[in-house]
Order: structure tokens, then sequence, then C-alpha cells
């Protein structure tokens, strides 16, 4: 069976397609005759304009997956519910925290940067499936569940201005709430990120924990943006010797230092770009 991944959301915008970038990240996946959406950016009106013009509509999609709550994973859920006039409600899954209040930082004023509240006649056109742990989305597709701060022996895709609430207090969040999908493919398994705040290399140790196969790729977001010279070597160096060399398909908080980095070490037939419009396929 054939499955297809295209980016619908991101930083940056295949040029000459009439695609929209903004930062975030959407990916629509088809597996067979079924449609998925593992999150959906940050703007609502962006969103629905890249998948009008890459042919998707809202009322062909069966389910959802959001990799954390961060608002530039989830603020586009308004417009794409809005979107859709099929009766039946959207299966969304995520992490059971995934849906508390968060909030960003920047000197003294707290910046909303958590899943936008649904009014209630959008609330109903949504199911959410909430778990922390792995959860079989759909044939050859599952979710990584949690992974807890303890096992993150690697560093992880921290965001130092990230809070949520505790007993009723701000603290600094590691966003226990990150989860990635995992694609079981003949060629091995395909590891999509939305941002991997729990570590790329942590959740690639999960990956191979949860289903002992080869990660053939990895495609998405890895929040490498405040990794030194020296993390994004490191990363390159286990990537290399203990997983194989995946194929990457970075893009997004990721960063473009680390992107390049990356591509110095193993080369552009390795490391490639992922932009909204980007194309990819594989087979289950």
């Amino acid at each position: 069976m054939d499955v297809k991944i295209i980016n619908i959301y991101n930083n940056e915008a295949l040029s000459g397609k009439g695609l929209k970038n903004g930062h975030g990240e959407s990916f629509h996946i088809t597996i067979g005759d079924i449609q998925l959406l593992f999150d959906v950016g940050w703007k609502g009106k962006k969103l629905m304009h890249n998948a009008k013009v890459l042919g998707i509509n809202a009322d062909d999609i069966d389910l959802m997956v959001l990799s954390h709550g961060h608002r530039d994973h989830t603020g586009g859920l308004e417009s794409f519910l809005k979107a859709r006039t099929a009766g039946t409600q959207m299966p969304i899954y995520a992490h059971l925290s995934a849906l508390e209040p968060k909030i960003g930082r920047k000197w003294l004023f707290p910046i909303p940067m958590g899943l936008p509240t649904l009014n209630p006649e959008l609330a109903e056109k949504a199911q959410f499936k909430l778990a922390k742990k792995p959860v079989e989305v759909l044939s050859a597709l599952f979710t990584t569940g949690e992974i807890p701060v303890e096992e993150r022996l690697e560093k992880p895709g921290i965001v130092k201005a990230a809070f949520h609430k505790v007993d009723g207090q701000w603290e600094w969040d590691p966003v226990i709430d990150d989860l990635s999908l995992v694609l079981q493919t003949k060629e091995g398994l395909v590891l999509i990120t939305g941002c991997c705040h729990a570590g790329l290399l942590n959740t690639c140790a999960r990956t191979m924990q949860l289903f002992n196969d080869k990660i053939k790729a990895v495609i998405g977001g890895t929040h490498m943006l405040e990794y030194s010279e020296e993390d994004i070597g490191h990363v390159g160096e286990i990537l290399e010797k203990v997983y194989g060399t995946p194929e990457l398909y970075l893009n997004h908080c990721t960063g473009k230092r680390a992107i390049e980095q990356l591509r110095c070490k193993f080369g552009p037939e390795i490391v490639r770009d992922c932009h909204v419009g980007t194309e990819l396929f594989f087979k289950i």
C-alpha cells in the first residue's frame, strides 16, 4: 500500500506554486483511502489556503493527530473545523496534557501559546482522544506516546520561555505532551515529528524500543535552535553510529544552522529540504 506525505504548513514554502509559509508545522498523510492531518500550523487562513492549492478538502480528512499543544501546531484547528461540513466528529489524538493552558513569557507579558479555545459549535465537531501511552492510530501508524523527563537521557528540544500551570502556579514547561508519529514501511520506520521537544535522539531511542526496526527517515521539526555546534555534532554522530544514518527531511524549529551542519556532514542526498508543498512517498 502506498503512503503519501505532504508538508502543508511550515516556515518555508516551495516557490512558484502559490503556497504560503508561516511559523509552524502540518503534514497531510494519505494511507490507502484514509487521510489524516498531523498538526495544523499556526494561522488558519494560511493552512486552508495551502490545503486548497494542494487539493486537500477538510471534509475528506478522517482523523487528526496533534504533536503537542503549542499554538504553532494547533492554531489552525478553528479554521479547519469551520471548513468541515461533514456531520461526523473528527477524532483528534493527542497527549493528556496537550489541552492544558500554556504561555510564553516575553519580558513581563505572558503570550498565550496553548491550543485555542473552541466555541461550543466547533467543539462539537471534535472528539479528542487523549492518552499518555503509544496509540495505534491506523494500521502501520502509531504515536510514540509520552517520553518522560527521566527517560530523556540526551538533550531535549527545550523552550526556555515556555510555561504551564502546576497547582495554580506558572512553572517552566518541559512539554511532556510532546509526541511523534511512527510509520512502519517496507524499508524501515519513518519518524514524523512536530517539534520533537523530547529531543530527537530520545525520540529515536523510544521508537527503536517500541518497534525494534531500523529508522529509515526522520521528517519534521527537531527543535535544535538552541543547540550548540557541539550539540548538533553529537546528534549527527549518534544518528550515524547508532541509527545507521536515516534520511533527514528536517524543517521548522530544527533551525537552518542545524540543517546546514548536518547537510555538511551527511550530504544533500541524506539531508533534504522539507518545505510546504514537499511530497514524500513510502510503501507499507
